[in-house]
């Protein structure tokens, strides 16, 4: 629902449709708040079905998120299956929690009012103009998103009620405020320390290093130095898009689908809708007493608009004159049915639906209209090119299968069956591979066993339905150790570094056994440094989280840190207490309300779990 809501708006509201309805809906379709579902099981949940439509459509849409998320990426993430399994296991444990969520409230007899209803939709900022509550926005919003405006509210109550279950659970555990405070103390705790930073460069031009220990290194090291291993590729691809130019279709079947396909090209009949509506509540004879006073009044001249916003319990319609939008005949439900029973400015009588009485008149009508073959000819026959360039793709890719297969030792003959050609990359490696070539299968085909050792084909890759793809080694150079005349500067600098990091640490041991002994250290630059944050970044992080690890009070405590330049002692002088954390209370309380809300969750989840049947009869 929410995303057919989001897709029928524009602008800021299509970032944040419907805040109060985003779980619930975005992690599954409506099918089971609508009704029963015949379609293969893939969880029962006490006996409630979860099909395995509606976890692959919820998983298809985590998928397309994924996409969207990490963009080219996708294409390797996606190429892992046991990463894409436990994405869909993912879906599935969500849709259980949602049924036993659902269940536990139906069991608590937990319920949503209407007056609840009505007040979560004014309060709703993406039904809101200039800040107040907009009637005309709202219905438009829920129409285009294919709704009735009673099938939103009954999915909105289904959703709130969840959500009085889980605020009860969650609003259970919470943040004593002076934990918080302790927390935020901590967290704004200021150190005076003082440390000796010595950094290993400062030691290089006292190492040397000899030709044996170069040697000795490369021995014991040789695989560091690697070239890459590079491949070239010969390759023969299959796409429906370059089909298109060798296929044509005749006018004549242009009309013939436009004739026999005519329903796709016609509009249907509208119908604008106002009521005003009662509801039944626990005294249905009051109900039909008010709603038949208000149709003698209707039947007698009285304007419509004006009696639905006296009377109509229906307030956000009410408030508009009953208007509830266009409809069309798309549902076979009471009230849609008596909409349709009546002319173009018709009153209809009483009209009872599950749970309110409606007065219904018909304001406007718009009737049925069709696109004229000239209209829409050249689409037609756009959808039939394609469609023939699809049916070629597929006689030209069984070629492709069994040319490339049959004549294993080049691509020549299985280009010239799919009247194609060879075309070549450079030499590449797995993290250059060109633009051509660079999908998931492909390199992994490329550089296969198959390819690369047995020196044949590969089996026809499908990069997508409409495109496909065959490859070969054109060039293969593996990877090598280098020469160690190659290496040798490299070899010398990161022993020379050793060395000198060795030193360091020497140098630094020294100086913390003289901080340890009380003395002072002639001719080193101590650093001081007050009011120390834990987020201090002009310091040397190892220093700092080094500063707050130590112990309040210990005499002589300072340490041996190492840094990413070498050592440090560090050395800590004073604590500092927060004096005045309440402008982090807020927050600190949020997250840790949060983190304790995320486990309370879990927890309640897996105890459902615990004492219920889930069955996976498709597993």
């Amino acid at each position: 629902m929410l995303e057919r809501i989001r897709e029928g708006s524009q602008g800021v509201v299509a970032k944040a449709i419907l805040v109060l309805v985003i779980l619930t809906f975005a992690l599954a379709g409506i099918g089971s708040y609508l009704g029963g579902n015949t379609e293969v099981a893939s969880v029962i949940v006490n006996g409630e079905t979860i099909s395995k439509a509606q976890v692959e459509n919820e998983f298809a849409k985590e998928r397309a998120n994924l996409e969207r998320q990490y963009g080219e990426m996708f294409k390797m993430i996606a190429n892992n299956p046991t990463y894409m399994d436990s994405v869909r296991k993912g879906v599935e444990e969500r849709l259980i929690a949602q049924a036993l969520i659902s269940q536990t409230a139906a069991a608590m007899d937990l319920r949503v009012g209407d007056d609840e209803i009505k007040k979560n939709i004014r309060d709703m900022r993406e039904f809101h103009v200039d800040g107040q509550f907009n009637n005309d926005r709202y219905l438009s919003l829920i129409r285009s998103s294919g709704y009735r405006v009673e099938q939103f509210r009954e999915l909105l109550r289904v959703d709130l009620t969840r959500q009085q279950l889980m605020g009860a659970v969650i609003g259970s555990d919470f943040v004593l405020k002076n934990e918080a405070e302790k927390i935020a103390q901590l967290e704004n705790q200021l150190r005076d320390i003082r440390y000796i930073d010595i950094k290993a460069a400062d030691f290089l031009n006292d190492v040397a290093v000899s030709d044996d220990e170069v040697t000795d290194y490369y021995d014991v090291n040789s695989g560091q130095f690697t070239t890459q291993e590079q491949l070239s590729l010969e390759y023969v691809e299959l796409k429906v898009a370059d089909l298109l130019s060798k296929v044509s279709v005749e006018e004549s079947k242009v009309r013939e689908q436009y004739e026999s396909s005519l329903s796709q090209y016609q509009s249907p009949e509208r119908r604008r809708v106002s009521h005003i509506s009662f509801e039944l509540g626990d005294d249905e004879a009051a109900a039909q007493a008010k709603a038949q006073a208000a149709l003698v009044r209707v039947k007698a001249g009285e304007d419509f608009a004006t009696l639905a916003k006296e009377l109509s319990e229906d307030t956000l319609s009410g408030e508009e004159g009953g208007d509830l939008d266009w409809m069309t005949l798309d549902d076979e439900d009471v009230f849609t049915k008596a909409v349709f029973a009546l002319e173009n400015g018709a009153t209809s009588e009483i009209v009872t639906t599950e749970s309110d009485l409606h007065v219904i008149k018909i304001t406007d009508l718009e009737p049925a209209a069709t696109k004229t073959f000239e209209e829409v000819a050249a689409e037609i026959k756009e959808e039939l090119l394609f469609e023939a360039a699809k049916e070629y793709f597929y006689k030209l890719q069984q070629q492709l299968t069994d040319t490339s297969f049959a004549v294993p030792e080049n691509l020549t003959e299985a280009a010239a069956e799919i009247e194609s050609d060879v075309k070549v990359t450079a030499l590449f490696t797995r993290n250059s591979v060109p633009l051509a070539v660079n999908f998931p299968g492909v390199i992994d085909a490329a550089f296969s066993e198959q390819v690369l050792g047995e020196n044949v084909n590969s089996d026809v890759i499908e990069i997508s339905p409409e495109h496909h793809m065959v490859v070969r080694k054109k060039e293969h150079i593996p990877s090598e150790v280098k020469p160690m005349s190659d290496v040798k500067a490299q070899i010398v600098s990161i022993l020379k570094q050793q060395k000198a990091s060795e030193l360091a640490k020497e140098k630094a041991q020294q100086y913390l056994v003289s901080w340890q002994a009380g003395e002072s250290i002639d001719g080193v630059t101590v650093v001081e440094k007050s009011d120390v944050a834990r987020t201090t970044r002009d310091i040397d992080t190892a220093i700092v989280t080094a500063a707050f690890k130590m112990a309040k009070g210990e005499s002589n405590a300072a340490e041996l840190v190492s840094t990413s330049q070498g050592q440090a002692v560090v050395d800590l002088v004073a604590v500092k207490e927060a004096s005045d954390v309440a402008a982090d209370l807020d927050s600190v309380i949020q997250r840790l309300n949060g983190t304790q809300s995320g486990q309370a969750y879990k927890a309640f989840i897996d105890s459902l779990k615990e004492k219920s049947d889930i069955q996976y009869p498709t597993s």
